[in-house]
C-alpha cells in the first residue's frame, strides 16, 4: 500500500532511518531478515535459492538485490504456471505498533519485512476495508484482551 506523507510527521525519513538501520541493525525485529535478501517463503519459513547464493551480508542496496532477482528469475523461467518458487527481496518498512501514524514514539515503532508488516496490519486493514477509515471503530479505545 503506497505511504500517505501528509499523515506522517515531516521528519519521517530520519525516524523511519533511526529504527531501520540504528536500532534494529538492518534486519526486521520479528523475524530476523536480513534488509535487500533475496529469497522466497515456503510455508511460512524463508529460504535462500541454492543456485548462484547471493551474499549472506545482503546487497547493498535495494537495485543491486533487485538486479540479482530479476536475472535469477529469468534464468529459472518462472511465471504463474510454475511449480518453483518466485525469488523475491526483503524491504524493511516501520510498523506503527498501534495503528496511528500520528504516534511516533520509538517504542510504539517496530522495524518489519514486508511480511510481519502485511500480517501485523491484517486485521486493521480488512477492519478498514469493511467499514472504511472512520468506519464502526474509528477513534475508539482499543484493547488487547484475549479471552482463556
Amino acid at each position: 500500500m503506497p505511504i500517505d506523507r501528509k499523515k506522517y510527521h515531516p521528519k519521517w525519513k530520519l525516524i523511519s532511518y533511526l529504527i531501520r538501520f540504528r536500532r534494529a541493525k538492518n534486519r526486521c525485529e520479528v523475524c530476523g531478515l536480513l534488509n535487500y535478501s533475496v529469497g522466497f517463503w515456503i510455508q511460512g519459513k524463508w529460504f535462500s535459492p541454492d543456485e548462484d547464493d547471493p551474499p549472506e551480508t545482503g546487497f547493498a542496496t535495494y537495485q543491486e538485490a533487485k538486479e540479482w532477482r530479476d536475472t535469477y528469475n529469468g534464468k529459472i523461467g518462472w511465471d504463474y504456471s510454475h511449480d518453483t518458487n518466485k525469488v523475491c527481496v526483503v524491504i524493511l518498512t516501520v510498523s506503527h505498533l498501534d495503528h496511528d501514524e500520528k504516534n511516533n514514539r520509538f517504542h510504539n515503532l517496530k522495524a518489519m519485512c514486508q511480511t510481519c508488516h502485511l500480517t501485523h496490519d491484517r486485521k486493521d486493514n480488512a477492519q478498514r476495508r469493511m467499514y472504511g477509515p472512520t468506519g464502526r471503530h474509528h477513534n475508539q479505545l482499543k484493547l488487547d484482551y484475549e479471552p482463556k
